[in-house]
């Protein structure tokens, strides 16, 4: 199924509060959500997942299904 994530940055001394990280569409099953890891390594940094939210959508005449995830990520200092 087409899959959106999305990256928000919630707090670190590099971006701003609300900040879009990155984006990326991949094709994965309805199970991604639950595989997705606590850290997150980006451009050199790590982040740590705070919250996920999901958003299923399921259009009937095209049987077309996608979902939409939004990672909420603070920085994490190594």
């Amino acid at each position: 199924m087409k899959t959106t994530v999305k990256y928000v940055v919630l707090k670190s001394k590099e971006y701003q509060l609300g900040t879009p990280l990155f984006e990326e569409t991949l094709d994965a099953g309805s199970q991604y959500f639950d595989e997705i890891p606590s850290v997150i390594h980006y451009q050199s940094h790590n982040f740590k997942v705070k919250s996920k939210e999901l958003t299923r959508k399921q259009i009937f005449d095209d049987f077309e299904e996608s979902q939409t995830i939004l990672i909420k990520v603070i920085a994490t200092h190594d």
